[in-house]
């Protein structure tokens, strides 16, 4: 039942309104950039869904196709039946025969549901999914009380392609480093519609699959990983050299069934993961969308995508850029940056994080030349260096100078955190922008540190005269409390950002 390649499962909404299409039709549709978006599909499911896409599309490419693109619904249908060996229940939601595949549902072989232990105790998608809410108030437990089989497939593919360690007998997925990492996504786009993003990253991941050998078998190597069966043992994971480099993975065993008229999900425990990766790769899988450092790869923070984080992720400082990051020879026009990651914790979701940066043309030409790179990286730590100074030589101590009513002692710096909080947000806000207009408008290094000196300065005594305002002081000491921070104010700024004060800088 619910065939992928058939039915026409998925509601979504195209340039000439909604329409109802199948897999193939999706991947039609993505393809000619006709597709706006997916009417049931989560914010925190997006991510999982467009690199499913992608993944799936640039196999059925370069392994069931020949190279060329398939133009039609019905080409997009023989592309992905061929990954499947033929075998069309690997693209049905439900299956009877447990000896069969079923859409990232792998064959049984203990031959029944009950002696494989699974168990019927996931109520709804919201329940399968890598959400993990300990309240009910930021997102609604349980609040697809009446689900449709593509609300069951967003969920299906969010857990088995991004979920991590959840418990004992729960594994996680061997594209992120460690159990409680997070699969994070960082890449170029030429705009922000769903086709023109998978059109790209189609070609970037086609144009390099046959270099990726390192790690896995391009020619033969495994592609959907719920095709053969599994036990759960360590025994029967499937070797990493074993798989395609863009292989479809799934870390729990999870069948569906149809009772009552609805759909059922039943799971069960395993002891070990889908795939066999040594530890020591550390999540460094040849992921299109996921940075990595010399030695692991990239676990996001709830703190996101900073731009002390992604400063460092763009200019290959700390991290390698991953290949949908990197310059392709087709870009043309200004692109945007994208980020996004759902960021996991020990029994809590610490934020979904997504962030849009848009790189002008001349810009994004200059990507390409490693000299500009370098000139960036350079430019880029040093104004986060000179932001953290202006926070913690002049901000922190001007305003804790206000709170403390001008008197020496004892600080609560709790209290001084949201001025401090509210000039990095500040800065973040303006940090690319004014990092690329030293590009444009071709800069010097002086000229360079001069404009960012003084936009610090500026939003640094916005912050300041906010705070003035806003903390609450008895009458009796509030002018002695402002003085005293304006004493420390003026006399630290100028300290710290002497360029700012120069005729070149405020001209």
């Amino acid at each position: 039942m619910y065939s992928l390649l058939d039915d026409a499962l998925f509601q979504t909404e195209t340039h000439d309104g909604p329409a109802a299409m199948t897999l193939p039709g999706v991947l039609r549709a993505l393809h000619q950039d006709d597709l706006v978006s997916f009417d049931a599909l989560q914010a925190h499911q997006q991510q999982a869904w467009y690199s499913f896409l992608v993944q799936l599309a640039a196999m059925a490419v370069v392994r069931a196709h020949d190279d060329a693109m398939p133009e039609s619904a019905e080409a997009w249908r023989g592309a992905l039946l061929g990954l499947a060996g033929g075998n069309e229940n690997a693209w049905r939601l439900m299956v009877d025969d447990l000896d069969e595949p079923a859409f990232l549902q792998p064959p049984v072989p203990e031959g029944s549901l009950s002696d494989a232990k699974f168990k019927d105790d996931v109520p709804s998608p919201s329940s399968l999914d890598v959400l993990v809410t300990s309240k009910n108030h930021d997102v609604k437990q349980q609040r697809i009380t009446d689900p449709h089989p593509e609300h069951w497939i967003y969920a299906l593919v969010t857990l088995q392609t991004m979920e991590g360690f959840l418990g004992r007998g729960n594994y996680g997925i061997v594209r992120m480093n460690g159990g409680f990492g997070n699969r994070p996504f960082v890449g170029l786009s030429p705009s922000l519609s769903p086709g023109a993003r998978f059109q790209r990253d189609l070609k970037v991941l086609a144009d390099q699959h046959e270099e990726l050998d390192t790690l896995y078998d391009p020619k033969n190597g495994k592609t959907l990983l719920w095709i053969d069966s599994w036990d759960g043992s360590k025994e029967d994971a499937v070797k990493l050299r074993a798989c395609d480099p863009y292989f479809i993975e799934v870390c729990r065993r999870i069948r569906f069934t149809h009772e009552g008229g609805r759909l059922v999900c039943w799971r069960a425990n395993t002891k070990g993961q889908r795939v066999d990766a040594p530890s020591s790769l550390q999540g460094r899988t040849e992921d299109p969308w996921t940075p990595v450092d010399e030695e692991k790869a990239l676990t996001l923070g709830g703190s996101g995508f900073t731009y002390r984080k992604l400063q460092q992720i763009l200019f290959g400082a700390e991290y390698a850029r991953p290949a949908a990051l990197r310059p392709h020879e087709e870009d043309a026009g200004p692109m945007y940056v994208t980020a996004q990651a759902m960021v996991r914790g020990q029994g809590k979701t610490e934020g979904l994080h997504h962030r849009i940066v848009p790189v002008p043309e001349e810009v994004r030409r200059l990507f390409a030349r490693e000299e500009t790179l370098e000139m960036l990286s350079k430019r880029a730590k040093q104004r986060v260096t000179k932001a953290d100074e202006v926070e913690s030589n002049v901000l922190r101590p001007a305003v804790a100078a206000l709170l403390s009513g001008g008197r020496e002692g004892q600080v609560d710096w709790e209290q001084v955190q949201p001025w401090i909080d509210a000039f990095d947000d500040a800065v973040d806000d303006r940090f690319f922008e004014a990092l690329w207009q030293t590009i444009e408008k071709q800069m010097s290094d002086e000229e360079a540190a001069q404009q960012w000196e003084a936009l610090l300065f500026e939003e640094a005594v916005r912050q300041f005269e906010e705070a003035q305002e806003g903390v609450p002081l008895p009458d009796i000491r509030r002018w002695r409390a402002i003085s005293a921070a304006r004493s420390i104010f003026n006399a630290r700024i100028h300290q710290v950002l002497d360029n700012a004060l120069s005729p070149s800088a405020s001209a």
